[in-house]
């Protein structure tokens, strides 16, 4: 059995249809077992809209783990349940809240403060440079992937496989805006950041194809990501 997680777009109540949107990854496992002829069954779960879902709680723990994997800390990394108390604990202190207020339960836990909470193991990941075993990009909720692509360029780190040592990769084009990438003003153009291998297939497929393929939007250049690539700012 695999589990897969969707969003859901459209209902159909007259003819007993739902639309769900999924990643390419999810959509070529569909087809794997749809081509192996054998009848398929579908199981759905609604998850509160404000509850933490499913896919945010697998996320999470994820992340948890490649941290605890990575080893990299201080002795509250040695065991995995230490770990995790060590990082509810910060979100908790940071945060305003009591001990044992935050949870990543169904029950007890929001999805703000899930989201707010992968987050910050996030950032841990970016500055310990912790390979993660999961893409943010097939994981995150659509509202926080802006920040994600935000990060990565700052960090300059892939934002498809978080691959370290990134290209920084135009998405708006440069020769509307004089062409010369040693002259022009970068402020305001949006860009990705990308590893050798995804700034060859953007340039292979174009940048609005690999742009929808992996539901990127780009991110504007501001004086923070000019100066950590030394970019022209005049």
């Amino acid at each position: 059995m695999t589990e897969i997680f969707a969003k859901l777009n459209k209902v159909d109540q007259n003819k007993g249809l739902i639309t769900l949107q999924l990643s390419t990854d999810d959509i070529h496992t569909l087809e794997k077992y749809h081509a192996s002829g054998q009848q398929q069954v579908v199981s759905l779960i609604a998850s509160d809209e404000n509850g933490v879902s499913a896919q945010q709680r697998k996320f999470a723990f994820a992340l948890l783990h490649d941290i605890w994997l990575s080893q990299k800390g201080g002795y509250w990394v040695q065991e995995v349940e230490t770990l995790r108390r060590h990082f509810y604990a910060a979100y908790e202190y940071y945060n305003g809240l009591d001990f044992g207020d935050f949870s990543l339960s169904n029950g007890k836990g929001t999805k703000t403060d899930t989201n707010q909470f992968i987050n910050m193991l996030l950032d841990y990941a970016a500055i310990h440079d912790i390979s993660l075993s999961v893409k943010p990009l097939n994981e995150l909720d659509p509202q926080e992937i802006a920040r994600w692509e935000y990060r990565c360029l700052l960090d300059k780190r892939c934002v498809i496989c978080g691959q370290a040592h990134a290209d920084l990769a135009h998405a708006d084009s440069v020769g509307a805006h004089g062409g010369n990438r040693q002259k022009i003003n970068h402020l305001g153009l949006r860009a990705m950041s990308l590893c050798r291998i995804h700034h060859t297939e953007q340039h292979k497929i174009g940048i609005q194809s690999f742009m929808n393929k992996y539901h990127l939007n780009g991110i504007k250049i501001d004086e923070k990501i000019a100066l950590a690539h030394g970019l022209n700012m005049r």
